[in-house]
């Protein structure tokens, strides 16, 4: 979504929904960095992969 050693207005996007929503992770150049807890549950897990998905699927539709 960006080039490389640079950014783009689809990965500040993606950034910004995921936190809006409750996914925080460190977005760096072109990287996105998602590190959860070692405690977290598996419905916690669910809910992260739902947001990342939305996410990616709105980026993606920026892209076409």
């Amino acid at each position: 979504m960006a080039p490389w050693n640079g950014t783009s207005p689809e990965m500040t996007a993606f950034r910004k929904y995921c936190l809006e929503h409750g996914l925080f992770l460190d977005v760096h150049l072109h990287t996105a960095l998602i590190i959860p807890p070692l405690i977290i549950t598996e419905e916690q897990l669910s809910e992260g992969f739902v947001v990342l998905d939305e996410a990616l699927k709105i980026t993606d539709k920026a892209t076409k």
